[in-house]
């Protein structure tokens, strides 16, 4: 026997409480979202793995809803969608958003904000440098890089673009 439920979400919740609470946005509050696109016009052919594409930068502080991937066809390889510090040459998450994209057809657009499953739906109400892990709050302006990184398939063709869009808010 089926039993009906009304569930509400953490953030209806707390607006129907007494006193009502307010939500913060990002967490459940109305918010404006921001957005951010980036890539490169040709992928150099013959990419190893490990290769390093930085296409984006974002509030550490800010809460991501959305990564996109764009890519043409480029014969064969495969990319990590990732988190990076600025400058730094070691990954916060290499594949914190996605992992092995194949981009060896056209990719058009495909959200993987949370295809890797580091990344859960929980996290998407943490701010950035939470959500991936990050062990100390960084200072309020940092800034993170997404980045492809070639995983799995070298890139032996390439010549193609490679590009993210993100949709954040703060």
């Amino acid at each position: 026997m089926a039993v009906d439920l009304t569930l509400k979400s953490a953030s209806l919740t707390a607006r129907d409480a007494t006193p009502p609470t307010l939500q913060n946005p990002g967490t459940g509050g109305i918010a404006n979202v921001k957005f951010v696109q980036g890539y490169i016009a040709s992928v150099t052919a013959a990419l190893s793995i490990t290769s390093v594409i930085r296409l984006v930068q974002v509030p550490a502080h800010a809460y991501v809803k959305s990564v996109k991937v764009y890519s043409a066809a480029q014969g064969a390889g495969a990319f990590d969608i990732g988190l990076y510090s600025v400058g730094v040459a070691t990954a916060i998450d290499q594949d914190y958003f996605a992992s092995a994209v194949s981009c060896a057809g056209v990719v058009q657009g495909t959200e993987v904000a949370l295809e890797s499953t580091v990344a859960t739906v929980a996290d998407r109400i943490l701010p950035l440098w939470e959500a991936a892990g990050v062990a100390t709050e960084p200072a309020k302006g940092t800034m993170y890089e997404i980045a492809a990184t070639v995983a799995g398939t070298d890139v032996t063709t390439g010549t193609g673009a490679l590009g993210v869009e993100v949709e954040y808010v703060e």
